[in-house]
């Protein structure tokens, strides 16, 4: 148990390295418990898909996500999702995240990447926007088992391209304690 700990206090320990690749300029007062950096690969009309992808920080490993879109009026946005990290040692967290943001507007609304018809470059964005939130671990095995419950607030942004049949990508930074600004 002490040995459990003492890998829990590591996890969620103080992050004071300044100058490192993760400090944050907005976040130096506060701790990165781990980058969530995915790839959606479903994201059908009804608002329910799959992104896939990676966690980086005090915690390494893959990420699966199951997202739902909640019907509230844009320009903003919520999802109520179920995310499972598997670190590198085989241990897993499983999160109920939830998250609210506001939509951008689009390359052809007027939003950045609009290029003049002729150029060939088109419109870039297609739909995103930033988000906070929280993750809550629901289940966990071997050394986070003791974190069944906690709440990390996050803050993040999805982004989508305006062209071909792509999906977007989401960056994410959970933190392990409160205030992430």
């Amino acid at each position: 148990m002490h040995k459990r700990r003492t890998i829990l206090s590591a996890i969620l320990g103080a992050f004071s390295a300044p100058g490192t690749a993760m400090e944050l300029s907005e976040t130096a007062a506060h701790r990165l418990l781990f980058i969530q950096q995915d790839n959606v690969v479903s994201f059908p009309p009804t608002g329910d898909g799959v992104r896939v992808g990676t966690a980086t920080g005090r915690i390494n490993g893959t990420t699966i996500e199951n997202f739902q879109f909640l019907p509230v009026p844009p320009p903003r946005f919520e999802a109520n999702d179920l995310l499972v990290v598997t670190d590198v040692d085989g241990d897993q967290l499983l999160f109920l995240v939830n998250i609210a943001g506001h939509f951008l507007p689009t390359s052809s609304a007027g939003g950045i990447g609009n290029f003049p018809s002729g150029t060939g470059q088109g419109n870039i964005f297609g739909l995103g926007g930033p988000f906070t939130g929280t993750y809550q671990v629901t289940g966990a095995t071997g050394k986070y088992v003791l974190l069944i419950n906690r709440k990390f607030p996050c803050r993040g942004v999805a982004s989508n391209p305006a062209k071909g049949n792509f999906l977007g990508t989401v960056y994410v930074e959970v933190f392990s304690d409160e205030n992430p600004r």
